[in-house]
């Protein structure tokens, strides 16, 4: 999807100068005046039929703004702040740009605008060092994730400063040990069931785990050598970790098949080590949620299950964009197997209508013992695309309590990435996108 959505700015940036026109006449013809007619009444025009897939929602509040340069300001993500707030992490300039935390409600501790630049990030590193992921936040202090050329670290951020926790590690950042000239792909934090943070990152072909105690050292017996990793032959590209309530560790993801890609999830013990039961030596591939390719996504779990976002399309090709769709799944968090129960087979899948990319991304529940997930819909390269909410049932049906069908296109996102969902302790459901080159942070009284 990243690729996909790289390609469309660039298609609606060449589409930007082009004008459309549409011109209406109307006529009305009256009797003569001689012939003492006043003509056939008009005929009444029927009201227009109601395009379900424009069905919309408005927040209640709205937080956006906007930085300097061509690239506009992006939000990697948000989390939970410990006073009911929200913190949101991103950078000017694009992702890679300079990074910021931005607080947003609860107490200001970031000064001018609630936002501050993360100077002693950006003046360390001799390349530009993109955001990419935090955690939740503990005892005040919360990890994130950042990525450059050649560099991939993390940095541990206290609440009470706004600032990087220099008690962490080397003056508040660990670097990530990598080998070799490879390129990362995607890095994700988790923390896990022993007060440390789960480090994963992904290169072509290979998915790396480590953990950092709470102290900032590599634990050494975590994996082997410190190291886990997908003990199967084919190759793991990372999608988002998730830990289980006795410690266990799911990450999901794909494995490369020929010319495609198969969704799928692997499970390793709390230290690191593969859970055999679950699917092959650890990883279970799930080819029915895929229309031909396809990779997994966010991941909650509650109770026995495990409820799966996952990304499909016809091919990898990105003239294939228009053949992109969402699936929910639901998968035993013993075996890996698709539940039954939830959908049809196990899953679910959706068609917003519009015959072009959709994506539905992190699902949280949603109060009513169902769920609710955030993506976006791109209606077409004129009509633009909109960040998009959807609502299911706990057993995995679309939810008809809410119009249409569950699902819904934010009012007022028109160029926009849904960039994260949680529902803040007030019961409000909070989003948040990169909308146009502008952050934007959305609540929902619901």
């Amino acid at each position: 999807m990243k690729k996909h959505t790289r390609w469309l700015r660039c298609a609606r940036r060449a589409l930007a100068g082009i004008g459309l026109t549409s011109l209406l006449v109307l006529a009305a013809c009256g009797g003569g005046e001689g012939g003492g007619s006043t003509g056939a009444p008009a005929a009444s025009i029927p009201a227009a039929a109601q395009d379900f897939r424009q069905t919309t929602v408005t927040p209640s509040t709205t937080v956006r703004w906007q930085g300097g340069g061509f690239d506009g300001i992006a939000i990697a993500g948000i989390t939970q702040a410990s006073d009911g707030g929200l913190w949101a992490l991103g950078a000017e300039g694009g992702l890679y740009g300079r990074p910021f935390l931005r607080k947003i409600e609860g107490t200001n501790p970031c000064g001018a605008d609630r936002q501050r630049f993360l100077s002693e990030i950006q003046t360390r590193f001799d390349r530009r060092q993109g955001p990419t992921t935090l955690t939740s936040v503990r005892d005040g202090r919360f990890y994130a994730g950042f990525t450059g050329p050649g560099t991939v670290f993390v940095a541990r951020f206290d609440e009470a400063t706004c600032a990087v926790d220099a008690t962490f590690g080397d003056q508040g950042v660990m670097g990530i040990p990598i080998t070799g000239l490879v390129t990362v792909t995607n890095i994700t934090l988790q923390r896990d069931s022993r007060g440390g943070v789960l480090l994963a990152l992904s290169i072509p072909g290979q998915m790396l785990l480590r953990r950092l105690t709470a102290a900032g050292v590599w634990d050494g017996s975590f994996g082997i050598n410190g190291l886990a990793t997908n003990p199967n032959p084919d190759s793991f590209w990372l999608g988002s970790l998730a830990i289980a309530p006795n410690g266990d560790i799911l990450a999901s993801g794909a494995v490369s098949i020929p010319f495609a890609f198969q969704p799928a999830l692997l499970k390793l013990d709390a230290q690191g080590l593969p859970v055999a039961p679950f699917g092959t030596a650890g990883v279970q591939r799930y080819a029915a949620l895929s229309a031909g390719t396809g990779n997994a996504g966010s991941l909650l779990i509650e109770g026995d299950r495990v409820i799966v976002g996952v990304a499909t399309g016809s091919s990898v090709a990105v003239s294939d964009f228009n053949s992109n769709d969402s699936v929910v799944a639901a998968v035993d968090l013993q075996t890996g197997q698709l539940k039954a129960g939830f959908g049809t087979g196990g899953f679910l899948r959706w068609d917003w209508g519009f015959g072009s990319t959709e994506a539905t991304g992190g699902w949280i529940p949603n109060g009513r013992s169902g769920y609710t997930g955030c993506g976006h819909v791109l209606k077409s390269l004129l009509l633009g695309q909109a960040v998009s909410l959807v609502d299911i049932t706990g057993n995995g049906q679309p939810d008809t309590t809410v119009d249409h069908q569950g699902r819904r296109l934010v009012a007022g996102t028109n160029a926009a990435n849904c960039a994260g969902l949680l529902r803040v302790t007030d019961g409000r459901l909070a989003v948040a996108a990169n909308d146009g080159g502008q952050a934007v942070v959305m609540f929902f009284d619901r």
